[in-house]
């Protein structure tokens, strides 16, 4: 059964309801009152990124060698920000 978002008009209490698509709820579950509305939710939408037309291999060692060279940058950055050579 899907679930639905509900507002009570009321007493402004937001709830959670499962129940048939051609069903509502008639009151609020929290002050009783007949002034529920259904609150409309956003669909999820995955998108889906396509392939730069490599194998999936090659992505994924392009990937490591990209952050190999990120974190050698950030440690060299760490080094001279922490170490002070006194000499």
């Amino acid at each position: 059964m899907p679930k639905y978002v509900y507002k009570c008009d009321y007493c402004t209490a937001h709830f959670e309801m499962y129940h048939g698509m051609n069903e509502a709820q008639e009151e609020c579950i929290y002050c009783c009152a007949q002034s529920p509305h259904r609150v409309p939710q956003m669909p999820f939408l995955k998108l889906r990124e396509d392939s730069r037309g490599n194998k999936v291999g090659d992505e994924v060692k392009a990937a490591i060698e990209a952050n190999k060279t990120v974190l050698k940058d950030i440690k060299e950055k760490a080094k001279k920000d922490y170490y002070i050579d006194d000499n």
